[in-house]
């Protein structure tokens, strides 16, 4: 008997691929670079592509149509959940396809929500109502078409079993199919490289081609300035430590794709280091984000990775996706205290783990960790774990799901004529608050340094 032609899999993605990449491109990427290893891989963004992706297929779908003929030619579509509720018809029943239909694998790494009720804190109440509501149904209407669910920790696992079992999706049909239920909802982390990261002949960090000399002890913040982020506590406790050779370098420069420009907490961060005397020289900012490519230069420079936040419900459903380098890199971590990472971090002896918004154990710890013994302790912990994380091991859920791809079961029950499930009335709610209030959400996201709409699938 012939073999089984391979899976064709769609990964779909709204933000820029190419030489610079924020963490949506970065995952897809690399979860399309894996599947290729036994599928027939297509990666697709509305942005031309300017990357060249090992067994990969690209393609730039410029308008709608473009876009049904590559869903029309493939078995998975694999996307964000804002890439899906742009375009809800992906995953609705197919008449061309009797039977089977488009099956669809929802990443819901990123849980929207929670960095909106932040974004627009400060804005005015019937802009931030608009944005919640948008949000909302970003992340929560693309899971009514999922055969597969994809999250990044349990806790976030746990926020989407809550979400679907409220859209009516946790019933028989999925339970007697297994009742773990994670052949619907699979833990899939951010990864890392499986070959260890190599410098190239720029020394970006030190001596005449950076910032810094070469006897300076370099923090290195390693992804972007986000509202709900805390990068003026990394300033104020550089600026705490008696001792000018900690210096710190921020990897935060104008965002890869336009939609996205500098928000607010970027600037209160700069203008921090400027009260301070500081800037420039302890603290140094970069202008351009560095391309995903040359990231190994800087991160075998620097000697410790940073990563801060506010106590806020974000911080517990987050995944910080670039303190990945830092394993990958075994470059030791402090970070704030509340999210995934920082258990990871205390549980396994990674770094030095902190309150939020605490300067005076931040540069505490930063000074522990400066001790050769406490260093080499975690040096010799990342390197134990960073195996745990590479993108080929990660990705294991994915691909075995891709080996038998199956629409979920009560998807497959319920059939084009079933009514809708309970809790839909509410949803279409959200849908309409949505509509009527995007306007506001762009005039809003003008004035706060917010990128509106798409504001997040792209970062």
């Amino acid at each position: 008997m012939a073999p089984a032609p391979a899976t064709r899999v769609l990964v779909l993605t709204a933000d820029t691929v190419g030489r610079t990449m924020a963490g949506p491109a970065i995952r897809s990427t690399e979860l399309a670079r894996v599947l290729a290893g036994e599928c027939r891989v297509t990666l697709a963004s509305p942005h031309p592509i300017d990357r060249s992706v090992p067994g990969v297929a690209t393609a730039h779908f410029a308008s709608e149509a473009e876009l049904r003929r590559l869903v029309a030619e493939a078995d998975v579509v694999l996307a964000m959940a804002g890439v899906l509720f742009e375009h809800p018809w992906v995953g609705a029943p197919d008449p061309t396809r009797p039977g089977r239909g488009p099956v669809v694998i929802v990443d819901a790494y990123d849980p929207v929500l929670f960095e909106v009720l932040e974004l627009f804190a400060r804005a005015d109440r019937a802009t931030r109502e608009a944005s919640v509501a948008d949000a909302t149904a970003r992340m929560v209407e693309p899971l009514r078409r999922a055969d597969l669910v994809l999250v990044a920790s349990e806790r976030q696992r746990h926020l989407v079993i809550g979400m679907l079992t409220a859209l009516g999706r946790i019933g028989v049909e999925n339970y007697d199919a297994d009742p773990t239920l994670r052949q619907l909802v699979a833990v899939v982390p951010f990864g890392l490289p499986d070959e260890p990261p190599v410098a190239d002949d720029r020394h970006p960090l030190r001596g005449e081609d950076g910032p810094f000399d070469e006897g300076d002890f370099v923090l290195l913040w390693g992804g972007g300035l986000y509202q709900w982020l805390d990068p003026v506590t990394l300033v104020e406790g550089v600026a705490a430590i008696d001792d000018p050779t900690v210096k710190a370098f921020v990897l935060a420069g104008a965002h890869p794709t336009p939609a996205v420009p500098a928000m607010e907490m970027a600037a209160r961060a700069r203008s921090r280091a400027e009260e301070l005397g500081i800037a420039g020289t302890r603290v140094v900012f970069a202008d351009q984000w560095i391309p995903y490519d040359e990231r190994a230069s800087w991160l075998l420079e620097a000697d410790l990775s940073i990563s801060l936040h506010r106590d806020h419900v974000e911080t517990t459903f987050a995944f910080r996706t670039r303190l990945l380098d830092s394993l990958w890199a075994e470059l030791p971590i402090v970070c704030s205290d509340g999210d995934t990472l920082a258990d990871l971090v205390r549980r396994q002896g990674l770094g030095e783990v902190v309150p939020p918004g605490d300067v005076e154990a931040f540069a505490a710890a930063v000074v522990r960790l400066r001790e050769t013994r406490c260093y080499s302790a975690a040096r010799l912990a990342l390197r134990n774990t960073a195996p745990s994380y590479t993108w080929a091991r990660v990705a294991q859920p994915i691909v075995e799901f891709c080996r038998r791809p199956t629409i979920a079961p009560d998807r497959a029950a319920r059939g084009p004529a079933r009514p809708e499930p309970r809790g839909a009335g509410v949803a279409r709610s959200v849908r309409v608050m949505a509509r009527r209030g995007r306007d506001l959400v762009r005039r809003g996201s003008a004035s706060l340094g917010g990128p509106g709409r798409r504001h997040r699938e792209q970062m």
